[in-house]
């Protein structure tokens, strides 16, 4: 097929619904940014999505690619990679996913249905991103034109993942709500979901409206950059939420921490599993631990807590949760949770 495509990407208009348990415990209204329902299954799929079109879009117009085969690669043994399997092969493409030892048979099984060649490469994603760039890429040929995907930290991945922010405008300007919206909650591993909330809610001028993302006290990537003023590699990264444990943050991150609104804090792992729990009771929704670390700030009271942070919280403010989805947890894994941290 041709490498010309005329979508800017694959994923869907995700619900923004009303959550009744979240908010009956929360200062405000909570909204939540439902994208578990993309089609990969997280909000992954806006942003390599749209990296994978603007990618094919240059490629299409150099003369020197033409008849060559595409092949988009990453490393990852998660949601990107998930995302990245799913979009090359709805848009034709073949895609090469390295994963490291650590990656759930679940999830590998998940990116050969998608069409990936799979290999297993490594004990963690910097040996595994290691092999894909040293020799897996440069072992394909020169009759391929082999397209590296960086998970989070590339300009076209934040700015697909911005998406999310333009259908939170348009949405609650349809029901005359905007004004009311005083903050955005998201999880936060390496950046790139964070930075395009950022970079959306200033295209849209929306300044004022906080950013407060999570990250867990296991892993604090970001917390770590804005403690030291740049950012800097953690020695581990260990973990419940698992999708956040990037090694270090985007600068870019850090620079927007600097010229937004915005307020990181760190969520225990046991307060991340008991809000991956409450929300199956409460929205008959599993969702992984990475999510659970934004919807604990409402279940643990946090979001009260720092509601200064967001100019003081009246009952009809809104404060959208992004529930970011993910396929890296079953439902046997979190009642394996219950049990560990005795919830």
């Amino acid at each position: 097929m041709s490498t010309r495509l005329s979508r800017s990407g694959l994923h869907i208009h995700s619900p923004l619904v009303h959550s009744s348990p979240l908010s009956a415990i929360a200062p405000c209204k909570i909204y939540l940014k439902e994208d578990f329902c993309q089609p990969s299954g997280s909000f992954k799929l806006r942003g390599i999505s749209h990296f994978i079109k603007a990618s094919a879009d240059k490629i299409g117009s150099d003369p020197t690619t033409k008849g060559k085969k595409v092949v988009f690669c990453a490393a990852s043994g998660g949601n990107a990679g998930n995302a990245l399997s799913y979009a090359a092969t709805q848009y034709g493409f073949e895609s090469i996913v390295v994963i490291p030892l650590s990656t759930s048979e679940h999830m590998a099984k998940k990116l050969r249905e998608n069409g990936s060649k799979v290999i297993v490469h490594g004990i963690n994603f910097g040996e595994a991103d290691a092999y894909l760039k040293e020799v897996v890429i440069p072992g394909l040929g020169d009759d391929c034109v082999a397209v590296y995907c960086h998970p989070y930290d590339h300009e076209d991945v934040w700015k697909g993942n911005s998406s999310l922010i333009d259908e939170v405008v348009k949405d609650l300007q349809e029901v005359g709500e905007l004004d009311k919206l005083k903050g955005i909650v998201c999880s936060v591993g390496g950046g790139g979901l964070y930075n395009g909330v950022v970079m959306g809610l200033q295209r849209h001028g929306l300044f004022d409206v906080g950013v407060l993302s999570v990250e867990t006290e296991t892993c604090p990537t970001f917390q770590a950059a804005i403690d030291a003023g740049e950012p800097v590699a953690l020695k581990s990264t260990s973990t419940i939420a698992g999708s956040l444990a990037a090694t270090t943050i985007s600068s870019k991150s850090l620079e927007n921490y600097h010229t937004h609104k915005c307020k990181n804090i760190l969520i225990s792992d046991a307060d991340t599993a008991s809000a991956c729990l409450e929300f199956v009771r409460d929205h008959s929704v599993v969702v992984e631990p990475a999510c659970g670390a934004s919807l604990a700030t409402v279940y643990k009271g946090l979001l009260k807590e720092h509601e200064n942070f967001f100019g003081g919280l009246k009952e009809d403010d809104i404060v959208i949760v992004v529930a970011c989805g993910g396929y890296t947890v079953t439902l046997e894994a979190l009642l394996k949770y219950k049990e560990t941290y005795h919830l």
